[in-house]
């Protein structure tokens, strides 16, 4: 019961850097797309893609932390977290862009 609230931090932790790394690419990736880059677009990615992204990302994360929590050296600790962060990352943001690609090929307006 003690690592509860250490479990919860951590997914808190993991949850908002992952929405930001998102947000901050998508904002990188295609503002230059639009006029000018307000509030209200940013909360828009952040709800579209941000929070699609880093929820999985960070349940994941924090399940597979429990095992990483097992090495004892730090520097290899904080090493394979941060891989472990972005390979997880990486693979959630890979599964979104295949399910928008393929949800989006199958129901293509201009095919019959």
């Amino acid at each position: 019961m003690k690592n509860i609230p250490q479990l919860l931090i951590q997914f808190l932790i993991v949850l908002l850097l992952a929405t930001a790394i998102v947000t901050l690419y998508f904002v990188y990736s295609f503002g230059a797309l639009a006029d000018k880059i307000t509030f209200a677009a940013i909360l828009q990615t952040i709800k579209q893609f941000g929070l699609v992204i880093s929820i999985p990302t960070a349940i994941l994360f924090v399940l597979a932390d429990l095992l990483i929590r097992k090495i004892q050296t730090v520097w290899v600790l904080y090493f394979v977290r941060s891989v472990a962060f972005f390979g997880i990352l990486s693979i959630v943001s890979l599964v979104l862009s295949f399910y928008l690609i393929s949800n989006a090929l199958l129901d293509n307006p201009f095919m019959k």
